[in-house]
């Protein structure tokens, strides 16, 4: 332990990896393979994400080696992907729009938090920054071994069998838009940022990229190099006692509340970054700092001055200091990347946050009935089985999708727009179902190719009032274009399909009093 840093608060900091793969989905090696390599890298814990859609329980956290194993599951959303963490089985899959996959996590009590957000690669790249998320990883190995040229990845190979997670840090730099994104973020809200490894124990063309390959155990980098290059610390409530299912609740609660920063191990150590305050409204930072290295704070996104050099202890802050957001990083001169990556990024303190603006005058609304009797049809693959029960304005769909293999399979309640309803820029409605579940509401446009847009709504028996703004609805297809007038719709469609059901799942969905809001 260094000098100035609080005994209690460092023996309950736990050291561990956040966002790893395993057998379960695309890694190298099953979880006791993992949790061994985690206990000779000197981690406490690790937080094990193989994709999947959220439906498949947990397993129970245990201990392997000494290493405390928990699951938490990554969740593939038409723009990124989404860590659920302590989150109960979901009744149906997970997926579709980011905005309906955080809110499904959301409701079933999960902690959801965006990985890899600012990816190279489009498609592992997070698209809604206004989505309500809780987390989101400020760091990402993933993305930062993918913006790197071929020279650089070369230089690193050589360099790896030598020195392994040094190789690896050196492909760190500071990622900028992804901190700008996180000030940004915790400006208006708290959102608990983390550090992803993204270990699958060597690289290869996984799920993320639509793959299947694994890669091959002994591969680069290994788990081991992972774990070593940075690790995620928890100050816990209590330190772990070795039982599994009460300090899995500890850590996962750690989490939830921001008693986390991230130290780059690969640089130097040990790190340490922790907070305290006092009845006399006093807060401070106590920090362990190598030689050269600069305590910095970033409050309300702005960095300070260096407060301090090269020497572990504690800044108390200034009075004028404790406003909006402050969050605190640790730079070392030797760090790698353009610009360099902090050795350590802690979460920020809340010293209350700004007051959200008055919400927007509403602007009076006309809502018509859709018709005095629309006429409904059905629309479905050949295997699925889907009927409908029609009286004026509401409207029964009963369906079975098909079953066996996933062969895009859907139903669908259709009613035909012809392009002549007024326009409009809502369409509200009430909804129930037998069975929890999403279904996507739909505009088809005829005069665009038949593109189409969609938005997904959660329904359940209970029901509920459900209202789809057009302006945000999304690309049910490929097209990039902006959503055609809703006047020129040709068709309006309420659709199940696999995005949030399975082969053969059966469910009877009621819509009633459909209209359209002006």
């Amino acid at each position: 332990m260094r000098a100035g840093v609080d005994p209690d608060r460092w023996q309950r900091t736990v050291k561990g990896a956040y966002h790893v793969h395993s057998t379960r989905s695309d890694g190298a090696a099953d979880k006791d393979a993992i949790a061994d390599a985690a206990a000779r890298a000197g981690l406490q814990f690790v937080i094990l994400t193989d994709h999947g859609d959220g439906m498949g329980p947990a397993d129970a956290p245990l201990y392997l080696h000494g290493v405390l194993c928990v699951d938490a599951v990554e969740i593939s959303t038409s723009g990124g992907h989404y860590v659920a963490l302590d989150m109960p089985p979901a009744p149906y899959p997970l997926g579709g729009e980011p905005s309906a996959v955080v809110e499904d996590v959301t409701r079933l009590g999960g902690f959801g938090i965006v990985a890899h957000p600012d990816s190279p690669k489009r498609e592992l790249a997070w698209s809604d920054w206004d989505a309500p998320f809780e987390g989101v990883e400020w760091l990402s190995a993933d993305s930062e071994w993918r913006d790197e040229s071929r020279l650089a990845l070369s230089r690193v190979f050589f360099q790896y069998f030598l020195r392994p997670a040094p190789a690896l840090a050196s492909l760190l730099d500071r990622p900028v838009a992804t901190l700008n994104h996180w000030d940004s973020l915790i400006a208006r809200r708290p959102v608990v940022g983390l550090a992803g490894v993204d270990a699958h124990g060597g690289i290869g063309r996984g799920l993320e990229e639509g793959g299947k390959r694994r890669p091959a155990l002994g591969a680069i980098p290994s788990y081991e190099a992972s774990f070593r290059t940075f690790t995620t610390r928890v100050a816990v409530e209590r330190p772990f006692s070795g039982d599994a299912t009460a300090d899995a609740k500890g850590l996962t609660n750690a989490i939830r509340s921001g008693q986390v920063f991230t130290v780059i191990d690969a640089l130097a150590g040990p790190g340490y970054v922790g907070f305290g305050s006092d009845q006399e409204g006093r807060s401070w930072v106590d920090y362990a700092i190598p030689d050269g290295g600069e305590l910095f704070m970033v409050r309300n996104g702005h960095d300070s001055m260096p407060l301090q050099e090269g020497q572990a202890g504690r800044y108390v802050l200034k009075r004028a200091e404790m406003t909006g957001v402050v969050r605190f990083e640790v730079r070392v001169p030797y760090a790698p990347g353009t610009p360099p990556v902090p050795w350590i990024v802690s979460n920020p303190l809340y010293f209350g946050l700004p007051k959200t603006s008055p919400p927007a005058p509403t602007l009076p609304e006309d809502e018509a009935p859709l018709a005095t009797e629309p006429a409904w049809h059905v629309e479905k693959d050949p295997a699925s089985a889907a009927r409908i029960v029609s009286a004026g304005a509401d409207v029964k769909l009963d369906y079975t999708l098909g079953s066996g293999e996933r062969r895009s399979q859907f139903a669908a309640a259709v009613t035909d727009l012809h392009g002549r309803v007024p326009p409009f820029r809502a369409i509200a409605f009430s909804i129930a179902a037998t069975h929890p579940g999403r279904v996507s509401v739909q505009l088809r446009f005829p005069r665009s190719g038949g593109a189409r847009w969609a938005r997904s709504v959660y329904v359940d028996p209970a029901g509920t009032d459900a209202r789809v703004p057009v302006s945000q609805m999304v690309p049910a297809d490929f097209q990039t274009d902006p959503v055609p007038d809703p006047s020129t719709a040709g068709s309006l469609l309420f659709v199940v399909d696999l995005t949030n059901a399975r082969p053969g799942d059966s469910n009877s969905i009621e819509i009633r009093d459909v209209r359209l809001v002006r």
